[in-house]
């Protein structure tokens, strides 16, 4: 049987379907629609409504077996997500979008065919978005909090992406995600979740903190990621600990022993590090989602911080702050929101890999 791939050859510039020129990188914002903003009251006082230079791409969720979020208002206690609201959205005619899909407690159910009509449903909106879209099957893998099952999540991801190209769903890549977590205690081994190159089309991680730690788990991500030749998407990222309104920083644990922060300090404890760390390995992380988002307003997230404590990762509510963020993404290397974009991207994509 002909198949449609998700991976596709769109130039010589770009090896992987979606994937910006070389040089450049897209810049997505997440991950709710309060996050991002742009929408009527409540949802009014986002990114978008701040930063007069609107994301090439935008982060939402939905989980598997609901399916929830997609086609209608979700709210599990962490912001708005809709993502049909986003497609509608005039603001983000042009912006990728990026689905973080959860599968915990359900890759067994998806992986012997239980959920074939759900994937058929996601497969089918995903087509009618006209766009591209990046799928993160089953994110952060790795993380203990998920406990996928490797031998389960590998046949769920891989019976998803035969539905899918079944289906022709040319305008979606497939984005395997790892946690890359210091609070994991160790390495995992990140082999046992992969389904394989002819599954993954992108590689992504996520980054909260810029300890030494966390730097040699991603240095461990990309390697992998260039020995499989995938490029690599920053598919979650935020200052955790940090509070940009308040100037402080906390315990990531318990949100205690609050310390006075400059925005200048802010910047170069956390926003430095992490630029600096996409430059110096930018041949392989193309893509880049940060997570704009007051997480202490949130129930999932506030108090009393069962989850950790996250803080306010908004960048445009200290003047400063915004300032060295506008001077960092206005680089011409930073794909934002243009009328050129998904033509820059490759899209639409007309061939395929029969198989």
């Amino acid at each position: 049987m002909a198949t449609v791939s998700l991976v596709i050859d769109v130039s010589a510039q770009q090896s992987a379907l979606f994937e910006p020129p070389k040089d450049r990188q897209l810049l997505v914002i997440g991950q709710d629609m309060g996050a991002i903003g742009g929408f009527p009251k409540p949802n009014n006082d986002g990114y978008v409504d701040h930063i007069d230079i609107k994301p090439g791409g935008v982060t939402t969720y939905t989980g598997l077996t609901k399916l929830g979020g997609l086609k209608t208002l979700v709210n599990l206690y962490s912001g708005d997500t809709w993502a049909q609201a986003i497609i509608d959205n005039p603001i983000y005619a042009n912006s990728v979008l990026v689905i973080g899909l959860h599968m915990v407690d359900q890759e067994k159910s998806a992986a012997n065919g239980e959920l074939d009509a759900q994937i058929k449903m996601l497969g089918e909106w995903i087509k009618q978005t006209k766009r591209p879209v990046f799928l993160r099957i089953g994110y952060e893998f790795d993380g203990t909090w998920n406990h996928y099952d490797p031998e389960s999540y590998k046949a769920a991801y891989k019976r998803l992406v035969t539905k899918f190209r079944e289906l022709q769903v040319t305008n979606c890549v497939t984005v395997w995600q790892a946690s890359t977590s210091p609070v994991n205690g160790k390495q995992a081994d990140i082999g046992k979740w992969y389904p394989g190159d002819e599954y993954v089309d992108w590689i992504g991680y996520s980054w909260f903190l810029s300890s030494a730690n966390q730097i040699k788990l991603t240095d461990g991500l990309l390697a992998f990621a260039r020995e499989h030749k995938k490029p690599v998407m920053v598919c979650e990222s935020a200052p955790q600990g940090y509070d940009n309104a308040r100037l402080t920083q906390r315990n990531i644990y318990k949100g205690i022993d609050p310390k006075e922060k400059t925005p200048e300090k802010i910047w170069k404890e956390w926003y430095a590090p992490f630029f600096n760390y996409i430059e110096k390995n930018k041949d392989v992380i193309r893509i880049v989602a940060y997570i704009n988002v007051n997480w202490d307003s949130q129930m999932l997230w506030g108090w009393p911080y069962l989850h950790g404590y996250w803080g306010d990762s908004r960048v445009e509510v200290n003047p400063d702050i915004k300032k060295l963020w506008l001077e960092t993404i206005s680089d011409k290397k930073w794909m934002n929101s243009s009328p050129t974009l998904f033509q820059d991207l490759g899209f639409p994509a007309q061939s395929d890999r029969g198989t």
